[in-house]
């Protein structure tokens, strides 16, 4: 894995979270499931963005259930932008490309940290790693990674250089090919496998951690 560099000047960051997802599983919306003691899977998410030092634009896309999420969240989402996914039946890799494409137009932005709707157990310790990484890493720019085992994880942070590569990706082969082309170059952030490849995609998986959130 690259190593940093020395640190560079502040660098425009802001946060994707994908969250289209139906969840069909579940019988109801997940992102709204309860976490914690007073919040829910995607208010916890966003609450932790909020709180992180470095990512003042957030930009959250929605898909299934966007209405019932919109309605139920309006004062957590009032202070963010949403993006509409009305593609979110073609897989998460249509909600990736519906946020880049919005974000492809901010010619201020640098980079984008790409974060899943329904891993409320990343910390703002987590993310800061990210944004002092982007700082550091500003010129060489690499993917910047959360791995397990020297495995790729969640989240990422990616540049406004890497979108147009992004974008023209198969809808069929999603972001893997981009992120198999970089990782070797890549600058690895390690993350416990709690952190960054546990998926809520379960009722007993989230039985069990939402006992633990309300520790």
């Amino acid at each position: 894995m690259a190593q940093p560099a020395t640190k560079g000047t502040s660098v425009q960051l802001s946060a994707l979270i994908v969250a289209a997802g139906e969840a069909r599983r579940f019988g109801q919306p997940k992102q709204l499931l309860p976490w914690g003691r007073n919040n829910t899977i995607l208010g916890s998410v966003l609450a932790t963005v909020k709180k992180t030092p470095g990512l003042a634009r957030i930009h959250v896309v929605l898909g299934a259930h966007y209405d019932a999420i919109t309605k139920t969240m309006e004062s957590a989402l009032s202070t963010v932008n949403v993006i509409r996914n009305r593609a979110w039946q073609q897989g998460m890799f249509s909600s990736i490309t519906e946020g880049l494409r919005f974000l492809s137009n901010d010619a201020t932005n640098e980079g984008i940290l790409v974060l899943l709707g329904d891993m409320p157990f990343i910390t703002p310790e987590i993310l800061s790693q990210f944004v002092g990484a982007a700082e550091t890493l500003t010129q060489e720019q690499p993917l910047i990674i959360a791995t397990v085992h020297d495995r790729p994880a969640h989240p990422y942070l990616l540049w406004q250089h890497h979108i147009g590569e992004i974008l023209s990706l198969s809808g069929e082969t999603g972001i893997r090919p981009f992120i198999q082309k970089h990782f070797a170059q890549a600058h690895a952030i390690n993350v416990s496998r709690h952190s960054g490849r546990q998926d809520i995609d379960t009722w007993e998986t989230y039985k069990q951690l939402f006992k633990e959130s309300l520790a």
